[in-house]
């Protein structure tokens, strides 16, 4: 069941828009990164909730809060930005709640990346061609849940 969710890269809310048109009930958190184009008024003004961040520094919310994480292109964002992926990764998965998932698509050079470092922190990742002869790729990772 998906409640709480986050577009990390929102652009212009489609995945918020996308959940209201497939009846789905689930709250979204429209992220727009500080540096890319500043679509935030366009979201708010659609009545979604939103924020502007920069993610290459942590984001001020409690851990274990979102049951899935979204973003489309972020990834090759942040490497042009010099980011680390690997800090990202981590940030992700303190505010990812256990059995969340987290849905990337990029180029397959930074998702390939990405998923070894999911592997590394014990998500269970794999990597989905999304069209034959193209670079984009889908980056498909659940967080386990863990019991000690």
């Amino acid at each position: 069941m998906v409640r709480n969710v986050m577009d990390m890269n929102a652009r212009y809310g489609g995945l918020n828009s996308a959940f209201l048109e497939a009846g789905k009930s689930a709250w979204v958190m429209n992220v727009v990164p500080i540096g890319a184009r500043d679509t935030l008024p366009l979201i708010l003004d659609q009545g979604f909730a939103g924020v502007l961040h920069d993610w290459c520094k942590p984001f001020p919310t409690y851990p274990r809060t979102y049951d899935m994480l979204h973003a489309n292109g972020l990834l090759s964002y942040l490497i042009s930005e010099g980011c680390s992926i690997t800090n990202l990764l981590l940030e992700m998965d303190r505010i990812l709640r256990p059995e969340g998932w987290v849905v990337l698509s990029d180029k397959l050079g930074p998702i390939e990346n990405t998923r070894t470092i999911a592997t590394q922190i014990r998500w269970e990742a794999r990597v989905i061609d999304l069209e034959n002869g193209s670079d984009q790729r889908l980056l498909v990772c659940q967080k386990p849940f863990v019991r000690k």
